[in-house]
């Protein structure tokens, strides 16, 4: 888990929220993931459209979409769905950081089914079935979209103000990578890391681990690598040079980690602009 979370508790506000609107939410975890809660039960339209295969990947794809989009603003967002239903994201922010988002949704805006039907062609649904499944779902007009995305946020305050998530992994995670990209150029060490933020190294792993899927020394790599993209395009230093300034301990080391994240060489990443 990305954050400690107290089950029961937020559970149970998720479900007072479901229960007065019938609109369905979730809590995502800063890495995309879907926290380990009870999960609510989908409308049959929403359920039609899950049980296919290429259903179900448009889903994880769309939401996908809609929460980049929420991480960029760090504001809510919302969207139409590839099912044709409203779908609002709601990031949970700690300071500057993201701890967590609510995403809700499945809301129908548009009357017509005849409208949105040809989004659902290529998953060879029944369309009277689905038809049926659509005039079903209750209607929304932008008013009442707004005023949903409005509780959602007091939503999100109430949760992070009643300490059901606890914030304390991503001020590590926040400490941790302030620390990195102020001395990125260096020969970072673990130790180093851990002593400059006061914490373990098994909580600094784990941290990581958690938030970013990743080891450390893994992300060090990938924010060197970031680095030197930039110094590769805006200026004339040799490979040797920007090897140096984003902290690898060589110019050969830094052209396999830069190809092996790439794709291509430094040398050709440069030609090709």
């Amino acid at each position: 888990m990305i954050l400690n979370y107290d089950v029961e508790k937020l559970n149970s506000v998720l479900q007072d929220f479901y229960n007065a609107t019938g609109i369905n939410i979730t809590l995502i975890q800063a890495d995309f993931s879907v926290a380990e809660l009870p999960e609510r039960t989908h409308n049959d339209y929403c359920r039609a459209v899950i049980d296919t295969k290429n259903g179900a990947h448009c889903c994880l794809k769309s939401d996908r979409a809609l929460l980049e989009k929420c991480k960029k603003s760090k504001k809510p967002e919302t969207h139409l769905c590839h099912a044709g239903l409203i779908d609002v994201a709601v990031p949970l922010l700690v300071g500057d950081q993201i701890a967590a988002y609510i995403i809700l949704g499945q809301m129908k805006k548009e009357s017509d089914f005849s409208k949105i039907a040809q989004k659902l062609s290529h998953l060879k649904l029944n369309q009277k079935d689905m038809a049926l499944y659509y005039e079903k779902l209750p209607s929304f007009d932008d008013e009442k979209i707004s005023s949903v995305v409005n509780l959602a946020s007091i939503l999100a305050s109430h949760i992070l103000l009643k300490d059901l998530l606890n914030p304390q992994l991503v001020a590590n995670v926040e400490k941790a990578t302030a620390f990195i990209d102020a001395n990125i150029e260096k020969n970072l060490s673990i130790n180093q890391i851990c002593k400059s933020i006061n914490i373990s190294k098994s909580v600094l792993y784990k941290t990581f681990h958690d938030y970013f899927g990743c080891t450390v020394s893994d992300y060090i790599k990938q924010k060197r690598i970031e680095k030197s993209t930039k110094l590769l395009k805006k200026t004339d230093l040799s490979i040797e040079e920007i090897s140096i300034q984003v902290g690898f301990s060589s110019a050969s080391y830094f052209s396999i980690i830069f190809k092996k994240q790439k794709g291509i060489s430094p040398i050709k990443y440069r030609k090709n602009g």
